[in-house]
C-alpha cells in the first residue's frame, strides 16, 4: 500500500504541475491573441497586473492543490472504508453517521464560499498593488522630477492597506472554518454513545461490537475532520484560479466561433480592392458616452500614402489600433485584400501589416533581435539594411557590441529617438503590404527625421502601385502636407481633403501645430 500511495502521489504531482503550466500558457496566449480585452478587464488594467494575475493565480492554485488535494483524496478513501465497517457492524449506527454528514458539510460549505470570494478579492488586490508599484517604479524619473515621492508612496500604501484588510477578513473566515469542522464531530460522538448504549442494553449489538464501532467512528471522525480542514485550502485555490478559468472559457468560445481568416497568397487575384480598406468603422470604449470613431471609411492601395491629421485625443491611437486589427470595431470592418483583419485573424495575415506606435516597446534582448522580432528568418545583412534606411545604423555601429548589444529591460539603454528608430526598422524589415504609423518621427533628431520621412512618404512612388500602402497618423501639419493624400480626423469622423494645400486654411486649434513640424503631440 505504501508503494501504491507513493506512485499515486508522484503521478498527481506531475499532473498538477502540467496543469499549472498549461493554465499559465493558455491564459497568456489568450491575452496575446486578443481573446479578451486587458484594459479594465478582470485580469487588471495594466500589463503588470496581467502578469501578476496569470503567474500568481496559477501558482497559488497549484500550491494549494498540491498541498491539499492529494492528501484529502487519500483521507477520504480511508473515511469511506471506516464508514462501511460501521454500517456492516450496525446498520442503525451507520445510518446515524450518514444522517450526520450534512451537518459536517453545511457549515464548512457556507464558510468555504465566503473564503472563495475573499480569495478572489485578495488576489485582485495583490495584483493591483503590484501593478501600481511597477508603474510607479517605471515612472520614477518623472516622480522625482516633480517631487511627488510622498504622494506615490502614500498611493501604494493605500493599496497595501486595502489588501491587508481583505487578508484579515480571510484569516477570520479561515478560523471560522476550523471551528465549523470540529463542532459536528463532537455532536456525532455524543449521539453514537447514547444510541450505542441503548443498542447494547437491547442486545442488538454486543459490547465488543460497540467498542469496534466507536473506534472506527473515532477514526472516521478524525479523517472527516482532516478532509474538512483541507476544504478551506481548496476553496482558496478555486477562488485564485476562477478568473483564469473564466478567461480560458471565453477564449475557447472565441476559438469555436469560427476558423481564422484565410490568407491570400501574394499576387492572388480577388474581386475586392487590393490593399487596406476601412468600411464604416465605429469604435467605442467602456465608460465613454460617445464613440471615438464614427463611421470611418478609408481605402489604401499598394503604393498609396495617406496622412491622417488629428489633434491629441482625437482618436489617432484608436484609428491605428483598428487599422492594425488590434481591436475589433463595434461596427463596420477592416479588410486586407478583401479579407477581414481582426485580432483573431490568421497570424500570416496580420504579419502583412506592420505598425509603429507612438511609444514603441522594446524587449530585453539584443538590438538585432529587437529589429528582427517576430521575423526570425531574416539574415543579419537584411537587419542592417533595414537599419540603414531609418538612420539606426549610424549609431548602432558605435555600440560596444554593435547589433549584438543588449538594450536592457524595456529598452532602457536606448534613448526615445533610438527606440523609435528600432521600431521603424522592425516594421520595414517585414516588407509589409501595409505600414501603419503613429507619429513615427516624433522623437527623432532633425537629420534622421528628414531621412525617415523621405523613406516613408515615398515607399514606391505615389500611384505606382509599388511598395506598401502607408497610413500616417500625425498631429503635425508640416508632415501631413508632404503626403499625396490627406484626411482630417475631427470629432471621430474622417474627412479626406481634395488636395494637401487645403491644410494651409486650417486654424491652430484644428491643425495641432504651427506648421514648422515641431508641434506638440
Amino acid at each position: 500500500s505504501a508503494i501504491t500511495e507513493l506512485a499515486c502521489d508522484s503521478l498527481a504531482a506531475v499532473a498538477l504541475t502540467r496543469a499549472r503550466d498549461r493554465l499559465q500558457r493558455g491564459a497568456v496566449a489568450a491575452v496575446l491573441r486578443g481573446d479578451v480585452s486587458v484594459p479594465g478587464g478582470s485580469l487588471g488594467d495594466t500589463p503588470g497586473a496581467v502578469a501578476a494575475r496569470v503567474t500568481g493565480d496559477a501558482e497559488a492554485a497549484h500550491s494549494a492543490l498540491g498541498d491539499a488535494l492529494v492528501p484529502m483524496l487519500w483521507t477520504l478513501t480511508r473515511a469511506v472504508s471506516l464508514l462501511a465497517t460501521v454500517a456492516w457492524l450496525s446498520p442503525v449506527l451507520g445510518l446515524l453517521t450518514l444522517l450526520a454528514l450534512p451537518l459536517f458539510l453545511l457549515l464548512p460549505h457556507t464558510i468555504g464560499r465566503i473564503q472563495q470570494d475573499l480569495a478572489q478579492q485578495v488576489r485582485a488586490a495583490q495584483a493591483s498593488t503590484t501593478a501600481v508599484t511597477l508603474e510607479s517604479l517605471g515612472a520614477i524619473g518623472t516622480v522625482r522630477a516633480f517631487g511627488h515621492e510622498a504622494g506615490v508612496t502614500k498611493h501604494v500604501q493605500q493599496r497595501l492597506a486595502q489588501g491587508h484588510q481583505l487578508e484579515k477578513k480571510e484569516a477570520l473566515a479561515y478560523a471560522a472554518g476550523l471551528w465549523a469542522s470540529g463542532f459536528p464531530a463532537l455532536a456525532l460522538k455524543l449521539a453514537l454513545l447514547c444510541l450505542g448504549g441503548y443498542l447494547v442494553t437491547t442486545g442488538t449489538v454486543t459490547p465488543g461490537e460497540l467498542v469496534t464501532i466507536l473506534m472506527c467512528q473515532l477514526q472516521f471522525t478524525r479523517k472527516l475532520e482532516v478532509v474538512l480542514l483541507y476544504l478551506p485550502i481548496l476553496a482558496r485555490a478555486i477562488g485564485s484560479s476562477e478568473t483564469l478559468l473564466e478567461l480560458l472559457e471565453r477564449a475557447r468560445k472565441v476559438t469555436l466561433a469560427g476558423p481564422p481568416s484565410p490568407v491570400p497568397p501574394r499576387g492572388h487575384e480577388t474581386t475586392w480592392t487590393p490593399g487596406l480598406c476601412l468600411k464604416d468603422v465605429w469604435m467605442s470604449y467602456p465608460g465613454r458616452s460617445e464613440p471615438v470613431l464614427k463611421g470611418v471609411s478609408l481605402s489604401l492601395r499598394p503604393g498609396d500614402v495617406v496622412a491622417v491629421l488629428a489633434v491629441p485625443g482625437g482618436g489617432k491611437s484608436s484609428l491605428v489600433a483598428a487599422a492594425l486589427g488590434l481591436l475589433p470595431p463595434a461596427r463596420g470592418e477592416v479588410l486586407l485584400d478583401g479579407i477581414p483583419l481582426t485580432p483573431h485573424s490568421d497570424p500570416a495575415l496580420r504579419q502583412q501589416v506592420a505598425g509603429v506606435p507612438q511609444c514603441p516597446s522594446l524587449l530585453s534582448r539584443s538590438l538585432s533581435a529587437n529589429i528582427a522580432l517576430g521575423w526570425g528568418r531574416k539574415e543579419g545583412t537584411q537587419v542592417v539594411a533595414a537599419a540603414q534606411r531609418v538612420g539606426v545604423h549610424t549609431w548602432a555601429k558605435r555600440l560596444p557590441h554593435g547589433y549584438d548589444t543588449e538594450v536592457g529591460p524595456r529598452g532602457m539603454q536606448l534613448s526615445g529617438g533610438q527606440a523609435q528608430g528600432v521600431a521603424l526598422a522592425r516594421a520595414l524589415l517585414r516588407n509589409p503590404r501595409v505600414l501603419v504609423l503613429d507619429e513615427p518621427t516624433r522623437a527623432l533628431d532633425p537629420m534622421t527625421r528628414h531621412q525617415v520621412e523621405q523613406e516613408l512618404l515615398c515607399p514606391g512612388g505615389p500611384g505606382t502601385g509599388e511598395g506598401p500602402a502607408v497610413l500616417l497618423v500625425t498631429g503635425r501639419v508640416a508632415l501631413a502636407q508632404r503626403a499625396p493624400r490627406v484626411a482630417l480626423l475631427e470629432g471621430g469622423r474622417l474627412r479626406e481633403l481634395e488636395t494637401p494645400g487645403e491644410l494651409r486654411t486650417l486654424s491652430w486649434g484644428t491643425a495641432g501645430d504651427t506648421g514648422d513640424g515641431e508641434g506638440d503631440d
